[in-house]
Formats: C-alpha cells, structure tokens, sequence
C-alpha cells in the first residue's frame, strides 16, 4: 500500500514537473522569405526554362536556421524555416522569373515537359554568421544554365553577404530575405544575357 502510494505520488510530481516545463516554452516561430515586387522591365525572350530545386548539403538545407560562430554551426532553437531552403529558393525563383513575365513559362514540375533551358543550382551557403565585432547573413549559390538543345552551360557563381542588424534568427530572415532579392535581380539578369 506504501509503495503504491509512493509511486503513484513520485509519477504525479514527475508528470506534473513535465507538464509545467512545456507551458513555459514558447512557441516556436516559422519563417520564409518572400520578395518585393520590382517594376523593372526586361526584354522578353520565347524560351522556357524549367527550375530545378538546388543541390545542398544536408547541414544548410535543413529546416533550422543556423548560425555560425567560432568554426562552429548552431541552429536558433526557437525558431524554423517554413521548409527546406533549397524549395524555398526554388519557389522563390519560378515566381519571380514568372512575375517578370520575360519567357514564355517557368515550371518547376518534373512532368516531362519540354523546356528550352534548365536552370540548376548548388546551394552553399544559407546562414547567419557572426565574428567578433558583427554579424551577417551569407548567401552563396552557384548556378548551371543549360541549353538543352545545345547542351551550351552558363555558369555564374552567386556570393552575398549583409550585416545583421538584430542578432537573432528575425535578424538573419531580413537580411536573407533582402539578399534574395538581389539574387533574384541579378540572377535574372545573368538569364538575360545568356538568351542574347
């Protein structure tokens, strides 16, 4: 009778102590990465242009959004990518080439339709970086466009990096989020003159 006293009285403490852990933690906080609209015009060109989701190691191409510090990745534990970033980037990418309404069509199915070109990637950097003094948010991708008549390749190789205003993973988002945007610019314009 003692003893099943003692137990039952030891797993209620135990349960309850579990249970008043988890009301204390916050929730966790999803993000993703979304554009402004540009109003720049570019030359319209008959081609289509099907864009893969980009190569990645698994440690950038994880839900976490990670940090670096001292040669060491970590990951903000409060905090998550809304997916995986390469779909994002990929995602991302077929919209923006679709708003500039500059080819014929973006798609980023794998429905064996005919694309003029591909555009495939390599993801190599995606994450917040501090050293002593600042942080930053570093972005780098490097990008394979394929004529797949020609088997022609345009290879162009994509590095930014911008000061982190906040320390924290809202901070890394922003600035991810505006280096994306110059990416998409610039990648369009590397699309541009390769179609020229």
């Amino acid at each position: 009778m003692i003893k099943t006293l003692f137990i039952s009285t030891l797993a209620t403490f135990i349960l309850g102590g579990c249970i008043s852990i988890t009301k204390e933690l916050p929730a966790q906080k999803t993000y993703t990465l979304s554009v402004k609209e540009d109003n720049v015009k570019s030359k319209y060109f008959d081609k289509t242009i099907r864009v893969y989701e980009p190569k990645a190691l698994s440690s950038i191409n994880t839900k976490a959004i990670t940090y670096s510090k001292d040669f060491e990745q970590e990951k903000y534990v409060l905090s998550k990518w809304s997916d995986k970033p390469t779909k994002i980037i990929q995602e991302l990418t077929a919209n923006y080439l679709t708003k500039q309404n500059s080819y014929k069509y973006i798609t980023t199915s794998n429905i064996k339709i005919d694309a003029d070109y591909n555009l495939v990637s390599e993801l190599t950097s995606f994450k917040h970086t501090f050293t002593k003094a600042k942080s930053y948010a570093d972005f780098s991708i490097r990008v394979y466009f394929i004529n797949n008549k020609t088997d022609k390749v345009y290879f162009k190789s994509f590095t930014y990096n911008k000061q982190v205003d906040k320390n924290n993973a809202k901070g890394a988002v922003d600035s991810l989020n505006l280096l994306m945007s110059d990416y998409l610019k610039d990648l369009n314009n590397f699309i541009q003159n390769a179609l020229k």
